[in-house]
């Protein structure tokens, strides 16, 4: 079986996982193991005539040795010489073995599954060549009509941007922009490898110590995304203040309801003048408040002294470390810090848009995550895809209702924050909340789901809050509220989704 494994282990073991496993891949060799050694300089300390691994260390005050490993390999034939690799906990091993595992499944689901690799494009570069004139001298309707697209385009960028390349056009030559991130999460960590990969030097804040020293040690996350190398400028620490001197953005990708507390101990190290990036969509509990608010508020800052910027928008985190084509929106009431946060995102494969309405995104940002629980339960009681659209259709039209009430613009919920956010969240297969939905569907408590869930689903907090937000601006959110009373255990999923599509028509304008 051993051909068959080589190529799926190969890439783990080229990047220091499981060292004792090297040599079984090679002609010739073969895997050694942890040597005993009596009367070692650790044996003794343990004790006359103990037997400890040679290199593991010893604790003085219980005169036992520690948890760590030192893996040996011996090569054959007989001139045989043994190298020693540096000690490894076995914490450490079971995040190197986790990572093997995903790295492995990954590998064997593109051997099986039919997948391209990530295009070679610039989504920042119109194409350069227009469609030839045919020898008659006339047009197809249709490349007369995309003549005149790339000629509005062309103009609207020059005018924007002086140049029709827009990456380079918004950008200052400065690759050398410090980025603290805190949230070491998915999209945390996806947003600051991304941000990493254009050559700006990123501190990524995480708390768990292991999880950092495996970051800067091997360069992989292996709690979130360990299918992916991080690049070797982005740096994972615990120190605040060392993240926060001398950076020109903060991006804040920590949970919603731990935003607060988390925002409050940083204040006295965040300088002024920089702007705060969020990443976290949702609603407060008991406050009812938007990231926007929680932030400043948080920070003790007014918006001249640490503008916020909202990003969202369709963007999954896996999607954005495997440089699949995105486009988010950045809003922000600062038009300064708005395109600073566009020119450190853009890049070839990821587009950003700017708006004013931040109220809108975030709203929608917040919202989406309920409706793709309801759109989970739909699929997990097997009703089909017209009835999941059909539902989709119309928690879309009451996060539109909702966000319009609290001052939103209804014309953002029709772009990437809106609808192009709703869509990838209720049908794609690697939204957190939509998986939710699902596993209630076919009948999971809330609890065993929450449980055994590696990220946070956010659509569970903020569920509880739509109704409250609904109450006090006066609007009815039938999908919504629905969604709230299958998470309190006040109806069943299968009776709620009957409830909600058993209601009275009304005019598709409304």
């Amino acid at each position: 079986w051993l051909p068959r494994w080589r190529p799926a282990l190969r890439p783990a073991i080229g990047m220091g996982l499981l060292p004792g496993l090297q040599l079984a891949l090679l002609p010739g060799a073969s895997p050694g193991s942890a040597s005993l050694a009596r009367r070692s300089a650790a044996g003794r300390s343990a004790g006359e005539g103990s037997l400890v691994p040679r290199g593991a260390e010893v604790d003085v005050a219980t005169r036992q040795p520690s948890l760590v490993l030192n893996l040996g390999i011996a090569r054959e034939p007989y001139g045989i010489t043994r190298r020693w690799l540096p000690p490894v906990s076995l914490a450490e091993l079971a995040l190197m073995l986790g990572v093997w595992r995903s790295r492995t499944r990954r590998y064997w689901t593109k051997r099986t599954k039919e997948t391209n690799e990530s295009p070679d494009l610039d989504l920042n570069v119109l194409p350069p060549v227009l469609p030839a004139r045919p020898a008659s001298g006339r047009l197809s309707l249709s490349n007369k009509v995309w003549r005149k697209t790339v000629y509005w385009a062309r103009a609207a960028d020059r005018a924007t941007y002086g140049t029709i390349n827009r990456l380079s056009g918004s950008s200052d030559g400065n690759a050398n922009e410090k980025v603290a991130v805190f949230g070491g999460g998915a999209f945390g960590t996806a947003m600051a490898a991304h941000i990493a990969r254009k050559g700006h030097p990123v501190y990524l804040v995480v708390r768990d110590k292991q999880v950092r020293d495996f970051i800067n040690k091997r360069h992989i996350n292996p709690r979130y995304l360990p299918d992916f190398d991080l690049p070797h400028n982005l740096i994972a620490t615990g120190d605040v203040a060392e993240a926060l001197e001398g950076c020109s953005a903060l991006i804040h990708a920590v949970p919603v309801q731990v935003s607060r507390k988390v925002l409050e101990s940083v204040r006295p190290h965040l300088p002024k003048g920089i702007p705060v990036v969020a990443l976290s969509k949702g609603l407060e509990l008991g406050s009812l408040k938007t990231m926007l608010d929680v932030i400043s508020e948080a920070l003790g800052r007014s918006p001249e002294e640490n503008p916020v910027v909202a990003v969202s928008g369709p963007s999954f985190a896996k999607e954005i470390m495997d440089r699949r084509p995105t486009s988010v929106v950045a809003a922000g009431t600062d038009s300064t810090a708005s395109a600073l946060v566009q020119r450190l995102v853009t890049s070839h494969y990821l587009r950003v848009n700017i708006t004013t309405d931040v109220i809108g995104v975030e709203v929608a940002g917040a919202l989406k995550n309920v409706l793709a629980i309801a759109a989970g339960i739909c699929e997990g009681l097997g009703l089909g895809l017209n009835a999941m659209s059909a539902l989709v259709t119309q928690g879309n039209a009451e996060i539109r209702w909702l966000a319009t009430a609290m001052g939103g613009q209804p014309e953002t919920l029709a772009g990437l924050a809106g609808m192009g956010d709703i869509l990838l969240t209720c049908f794609g297969s690697l939204s957190r909340n939509r998986s939710v939905g699902v596993r209630l569907g076919r009948g999971e408590r809330l609890e065993d789901i929450l449980s055994s869930s590696d990220g946070v689903a956010e659509g569970v907090f903020t569920s509880q809050l739509v109704v409250e937000l609904a109450d006090k601006h006066k609007v009815l959110l039938p999908v919504l509220t629905s969604v709230a009373r299958i998470l309190s255990n006040e109806v069943s999923p299968k009776k709620a989704v009957f409830e909600v599509m058993s209601l009275p028509a009304f005019p598709e304008s409304a």
